[in-house]
C-alpha cells in the first residue's frame, strides 16, 4: 500500500471515519485508502443509481453533484460506471471533494487532489459478489446521506439504501424514479416511506 501511494487505517487512527461505527458489529476493522484520508471525516453525499441512465437521469446526476458540491459537501459513490461515475466526474469539475468507495484497491491508479478512494480490501485479483454487497454497505455508513437517482436490473443502489435505512441516515430518491424497478422490492414498505422524494438541489442540500 505504502509503495502504491496508500496507507492502512485502523479505528485508533486519527483520520479513521468514526460514522462507520454505526455498522454495529459489521462495521469494517481496517480500511484501505489512497489520497487525502482527512476527506473521509467530513460530511459528504452518497450519489449512486443506474449503470445505464437515460438522459433525465444523466442531466440530474450532474445537477445534483456540482450544485452539492458547490455547496461544500463531499460526493460520495461507488467504482461502477453510469450514475455513479457521472457524480463523481461532475464533482471533480467544480474542484470539489470526492470518495470512491470500492471492493478493492486498484493497482498504478491516482487520486485526484482532495479526494480519496477508500476499501475494505487491499490490491487483489478476485473480488466476491459478498465483497461487492461489503462496498455498497461501506458507502451507506461513510456518509451522511444518501441519493438514488434511478436503479435498474443491474443496479446496486438499493443495497446502499436500504443500508443507509438501516442506519438511520437520511434517504432521497429522484422524484422521477420509481420504486417499482427491480431491487426495490428488498425494501419494506414502511423504510419506503422514509425516502424522500428529490427534486432539485435544494430539495438534496436541505435532505435530513
Amino acid at each position: 500500500m505504502t509503495c502504491g501511494g496508500g496507507r492502512v487505517l485502523t479505528p485508533r487512527d486519527m483520520h479513521w471515519p468514526s460514522q462507520v461505527s454505526a455498522l454495529g458489529r459489521g462495521a469494517p476493522l481496517v480500511l484501505f485508502a489512497q489520497g487525502d484520508v482527512t476527506t473521509l471525516r467530513l460530511p459528504s453525499v452518497a450519489i449512486t443509481g443506474t449503470t445505464a441512465p437515460n438522459t433525465h437521469e444523466t442531466h440530474m446526476t450532474i445537477e445534483l453533484a456540482t450544485g452539492l458540491a458547490d455547496r461544500r459537501w463531499v460526493i460520495a459513490s461507488g467504482m461502477a460506471q453510469g450514475i455513479d461515475q457521472l457524480s463523481l466526474s461532475a464533482a471533480t469539475a467544480m474542484r470539489g471533494r470526492t470518495i470512491i468507495v470500492g471492493a478493492e484497491m486498484l493497482r498504478d491508479t491516482e487520486v485526484v487532489h482532495d479526494s480519496v478512494r477508500v476499501s475494505e480490501l487491499p490490491l487483489t485479483k478476485a473480488v466476491t459478489a459478498r465483497e461487492q454487497h461489503r462496498s455498497r454497505l461501506l458507502l451507506a455508513a461513510i456518509a451522511t446521506k444518501t441519493i438514488v437517482v434511478e436503479t435498474g436490473e443491474s443496479s446496486n443502489a438499493f443495497l446502499a439504501a436500504e443500508a443507509a435505512i438501516a442506519i438511520h441516515r437520511p434517504v432521497g430518491i429522484l422524484a422521477q424514479a420509481s420504486m417499482k424497478k427491480p431491487g426495490a422490492e428488498r425494501i419494506d414498505p414502511h423504510s419506503r416511506r422514509s425516502m424522500v422524494r428529490i427534486a432539485s438541489v435544494t430539495d438534496a442540500d436541505r435532505l435530513r
